[in-house]
């Protein structure tokens, strides 16, 4: 217990940083993670399978190796679009039976994901590619949800207010998440005979906000001095890239590699503390790095060209970069139940993950081509990582996938879908930071043993529509 104890100055804080990590992709990725394989509407429909498969203009994002798979030159675009629900049940039991609530919300969650990509031909063994699409929106709120003052004292003594808001400890809490991210991609594909060398440069943009409010025990007013707004800067731009190889074996057979490199997205921004107390008379500054994973993909695409079977391989790296979060603020403002501080450390707890991914596509006349897929991924999280804003889909397992596409002369027209399976319940431990902030209130008010919670993704589902048209 005193480990938990020492924690407790760090467990309000870390559970802010945590829902903007975790809630930062909800659209509907082919493996459920935090970065996405299906961004074009053929690629969904195959589950994300892609790296030795190729012949899209968007593979200078995904291996861009494949870009020689290609004849002449090309542009497509399209939209993706997702829904998603997940469920949180919570309780707090003590001796003291005006401290217990229970909660059962459910959240969903939708996004839309824009994109378009060229390829042009530069030589008989050179091409290159230029994509832009939107890889993660957020636009989430997890609303008046019942807890205790995170203090342990009553509403009025927290707030420090005369008594309006009485002597109870209840009150009723509102976390909103808003964000966008995108990136813009350049590369090339080499061909020297049977192989394909490939590389791109990514440009990723991101922002994000976060807001957290606090209300009375019935969630009618909003307890004034109290809640938190963070801001990051506009313009915060990271650098990474992608290498990719595909080897033609034989007519029938082609193997691929590809490697994706980190990014360390500058969050930095500010903080407002305190809403309308003249305490905090200004917005104190935050330094907050965010590091995305690294991917290694092994791929293989089997058949003649009228009907593939491919077979994908991924590992991330999740655990090297976001077992932990920390940000630092200018101002050693920000409140806790041992008083107030600068620095915090969130405990995401990310678990490396692998997933293999399967897909058939099948060209039955010139005009049509049907594709089916699935894939089986680890979770990024378990027990001792999970907290009650969950990103939706960092808990689920399997997808299946279908999709079509018609031509038309110089056009494609695409159409991919994908469902998640329901994932299974996933009850939090005692010692994580969504636990310790719910259940410990100070140095000498604890009961961590008296709460309790599950999260479950319900379902998540995404359609994609793209066309592609040929200039030849």
């Amino acid at each position: 217990m005193k480990i938990l104890l020492n924690r407790i100055q760090k467990s309000t804080f870390p559970i802010f940083i945590c829902l903007g990590v975790s809630i930062s992709f909800p659209s509907l990725w082919a493996v459920a993670s935090n970065s996405r394989n299906a961004i074009n509407a053929r690629y969904e429909g195959l589950a994300g399978v892609n790296f030795a498969l190729g012949g899209s203009p968007m593979d200078v994002a995904l291996n861009p190796a494949n870009l020689y798979l290609m004849k002449g030159k090309k542009i497509e675009f399209g939209l993706g679009m997702s829904h998603a629900q997940i469920k949180l049940k919570d309780q707090f039991l003590d001796s003291d039976p005006s401290l217990n609530y229970t909660n059962s919300k459910y959240r969903s969650g939708a996004g839309a994901a824009p994109y378009m990509a060229v390829k042009l031909p530069v030589t008989d063994t050179i091409d290159y590619g230029f994509a832009a699409y939107v890889f993660g929106v957020v636009n989430g709120a997890a609303e008046k949800i019942n807890r205790n003052t995170p203090t342990g004292e009553t509403v009025n003594q927290w707030a420090g207010l005369p008594g309006i808001f009485g002597e109870g400890k209840r009150i009723q809490e509102t976390t909103e998440n808003q964000g966008i991210f995108i990136k813009a991609v350049n590369g090339l594909s080499v061909k020297f005979g049977n192989l394909s060398l490939g590389a791109s440069l990514e440009l990723n943009y991101g922002a994000q906000n976060r807001n957290i409010r606090y209300y009375d025990a019935f969630g009618i007013r909003e307890i004034p001095g109290q809640g938190f707004h963070y801001e990051s800067k506009k313009n915060a731009l990271a650098l990474s890239g992608i290498i990719g190889s595909n080897y033609t074996v034989t007519d029938w057979l082609r193997i691929a590699y590809v490697y994706q490199s980190s990014a360390n997205f500058p969050f930095n921004g500010s903080y407002t503390i305190g809403v309308n107390d003249p305490t905090y008379y200004r917005s104190t500054g935050v330094s907050y790095y965010f590091r995305s994973p690294e991917k290694h993909g092994l791929g293989f695409a089997v058949g003649p060209e009228n009907l593939k079977v491919a077979v994908d391989f991924l590992y991330i790296n999740y655990g090297s970069y976001l077992k932990n979060v920390r940000q630092n603020l200018e101002d050693p403002w920000y409140p806790n139940p041992q008083g107030r501080g600068s620095e915090a450390i969130a405990r995401l707890n990310y678990r490396n993950q692998w997933a293999v991914l399967i897909g058939l596509e099948h060209k039955i006349t010139k005009e049509w081509t049907y594709r089916f897929g699935y894939s089986y991924n680890s979770p990024i999280v378990s027990s001792n990582g999970l907290n009650g804003a969950q990103g939706i889909l960092l808990t689920l397992n399997h997808v299946i996938a279908g999709g079509f596409s018609y031509s038309s002369g110089p056009w494609s027209f695409d159409f991919g879908t994908s469902c998640f399976i329901p994932g299974r319940q996933i009850e939090g431990g005692k010692d994580t930071d969504w636990a310790i902030s719910h259940g410990i209130f100070g140095p000498s008010q604890n009961n961590i043993v008296g709460y309790s919670y599950t999260v479950q993704a319900l379902h998540s589902v995404g359609i994609n529509f793209g066309a592609t048209r040929s200039f030849d």
